[in-house]
């Protein structure tokens, strides 16, 4: 027996076609008013990374054909980094659920010069729709990540900046003040290093930590969040998922955040399963 959630199922539905240049159309069927505007409302508050501008978008419906209205949110109109939420009507109070998702234009796409802006729809838990956004400046795309027993190579490309002399990948302790550096080769904005998990570890590990990996261009250089953005994945924690690689007191495994970060798992190494206990005849 399925229990009620408490929050209605939206009348209102989207399909949405989005392309390359971070533009997204959304089509809209059961809208109550043609008047309506169709509101983009960023979860959360000031402060976040990256939200910068305004925590609203309104944009006009207009006529499509039938019963269907249209929004258009151009990629020329600022997306902070984070999770819009999206419903209708005068202040965005009717919630819109989920439809067809294009985003075949977002598969390997190549940003072009100045910041990098990723916008991706998606549908939330409870089928609502929703888009995810980041805005990076400079931006280093995670590519392809081997596993090996006790690293992990990672390849990327770096938007917006240059390898310098002296380049480097940093290992951050997330909630610590522990660091760890390994260098860098690649030219230009192609890029790769090998992170051995043994520097990293504790002996034993007594409880989950999280390394988190960023980029220094060169020694005296900012640091830049190692991410993979330039896809159609919003999340990409259960769909690019890595071996792990593990000791008698700790497991080392490659992963992607929440917010599609790259970061290394640490968790305890598990209990040993005892020997069964013979039996006598």
């Amino acid at each position: 027996m399925t229990r009620p959630t408490g929050r209605r199922v939206p009348r209102v539905a989207a399909d949405c076609i989005a392309d390359s240049a971070g533009g997204i159309t959304f089509d809209i069927t059961g809208a109550a008013r043609p008047d309506a505007v169709l509101v983009l409302r960023r979860r959360g508050g000031p402060g976040e990374r990256g939200a910068t501008g305004d925590e609203e978008v309104r944009l006009p419906l207009t006529g499509s054909g039938g019963s269907r209205l249209r929004a258009v949110l151009p990629s020329t109109v600022d997306l902070a980094e984070g999770y819009w939420d999206i419903g209708t009507g005068a202040s965005g109070e009717q919630p819109v659920r989920s439809g067809v998702r294009d985003l075949r234009a977002l598969i390997d796409r190549v940003p072009g010069a100045g910041r990098v802006a990723a916008r991706i729809p998606y549908p939330t838990a409870d089928g609502r729709l929703a888009v995810r956004s980041w805005v990076r400046a400079p931006h280093a795309e995670a590519g392809t990540v081997r596993c090996e027993p006790g690293t992990a190579t990672v390849e990327g490309v770096l938007y917006g900046a240059e390898l310098g002399e002296g380049a480097t990948a940093e290992a951050r302790l997330r909630g610590g003040d522990r660091t760890h550096r390994v260098p860098v080769t690649g030219r230009g904005g192609v890029f790769a290093f090998t992170l051995p998990y043994g520097p990293l570890a504790e002996q034993p590990v007594a409880e989950r930590r999280w390394w988190d990996l960023w980029l220094l261009p060169a020694p005296d250089a900012a640091g830049i969040r190692i991410s993979r953005i330039l896809d159609d994945i919003w999340d990409k924690r259960a769909v690019h998922v890595y071996p792990e690689h593990g000791t008698d007191g700790w497991r080392a495994t490659p992963c992607y955040t929440g917010d599609n970060d790259f970061s290394v798992r640490f968790d305890p190494a598990p209990d040993p399963v005892p020997a069964p206990v013979g039996h006598r005849s």
